[in-house]
């Protein structure tokens, strides 16, 4: 074979996503385009045994190997710009709010209840839901190299973060996550099509959206820094004859949201040291909320979290760093957590 003297930029590669209207089953047309920064390659995890087998010399033989990509989870991660397009379609599918069949929804609010008990997702050609929230998506890498795109059929968002610094692109917002799967990719299909174009990456979010800044329980404190991180994991169960799983279940063993935050060291704040040492566990003086709230565009509420972390961080003056992790009350049909995301 001669050497080829085509090169691809990094930046020919597209990530696109697309909801199915049954699940498992892949769609390639009109997907809509995620503003990325970087792309890795999927994490494919085939199955390999390379252990010797018994056998006359101490070397590994070409029939002592087994390898399959059958019945195995495959993840896609991603970073970028969170706009308005992408982000309600990805805060929708993790937390699994039905409250509307639109997205965004009618309130641009996705939140998940104390009384969180996801509904599992057959992989065999049951129709999905009407909503983003109980539906698998198609997920695409574009590929520059014609008939080498990868597409990925029957995923959910199961780790999505949000985070902001204001330090940087003037607080514009983005975004982190993971798809999974448990179904067999194709790495050698065509490329997809898409909708809308990148038009909708101007319609960003920016921590300066923020007019309520409240942060382990302080109102008014200096806000430099955030990142929230939902983590909604998916269990793949089952399998069929083609090497793919049959069920899809989330949160297992839980939903887990936590928020990590840097504020400036002032009289506002400086208690949270000693919150964060005297704090009890299950009283509810205890639990210091977030609250993070825009006028119309974004907002962050977390009613109890539980402070985790409390540490100086050495800017230009002095700042803490917090972390925080949400809890639900005794209450079940109060919120863990919710997140609003307009267009």
């Amino acid at each position: 074979m001669a050497i080829s003297s085509t090169a691809y930029s990094p930046k020919d590669f597209q990530l696109a996503i697309i909801a199915e209207s049954v699940a498992g089953t892949a769609v390639t047309a009109s997907m809509s385009l995620v503003n990325i920064d970087s792309i890795e390659l999927p994490s494919l995890n085939p199955t390999q045994v390379t252990d010797v087998r018994h056998g006359t010399g101490r070397t590994l033989k070409q029939v002592d190997t087994f390898t399959t990509n059958k019945v195995t989870v495959k993840e896609i991660s991603f970073s970028g710009i969170a706009d308005s397009t992408i982000l309600p379609i990805l805060l929708q599918n993790i937390t699994q709010d039905t409250s509307d069949a639109s997205v965004p929804d009618n309130d641009d609010l996705y939140e998940i209840l104390n009384n969180y008990e996801p509904a599992s997702i057959a992989l065999d050609g049951t129709e999905s839901s009407t909503t983003y929230a109980n539906k698998t998506l198609t997920v695409a890498i574009d590929n520059p190299a014609s008939g080498y795109s990868m597409i990925f059929k029957g995923c959910v968002l199961t780790s999505l973060t949000i985070n902001g610094d204001i330090g940087e692109e003037s607080g514009r917002i983005k975004f982190s996550g993971t798809f999974k799967t448990g179904m067999v990719p194709d790495l050698s299909a065509s490329s997809p099509t898409f909708s809308g174009g990148t038009a909708h990456f101007n319609n960003n979010y920016f921590m300066t959206d923020f007019t309520t800044t409240k942060v382990a329980g302080v109102a008014d404190c200096v806000l430099k820094s955030f990142s929230l991180t939902i983590e909604n994991d998916a269990q793949f169960m089952g399998f069929d004859s083609t090497g793919n799983y049959e069920v899809l279940q989330r949160a297992l063993p839980e939903v887990i949201v936590t928020c990590d935050s840097v504020v400036k060291y002032d009289g506002n704040t400086q208690g949270l040291v000693e919150s964060f040492e005297t704090q009890s566990i299950g009283d509810s003086s205890g639990h210091v909320d977030i609250d993070l709230q825009g006028t119309s565009t974004i907002g962050i509420d977390i009613n109890n979290t539980l402070l985790t972390d409390v540490s100086f961080s050495e800017e230009e003056a002095m700042f803490l760093s917090i972390s925080q992790k949400g809890m639900a009350d005794a209450t079940g049909t109060n919120k863990f957590f919710s997140i609003k995301a307009t267009n």
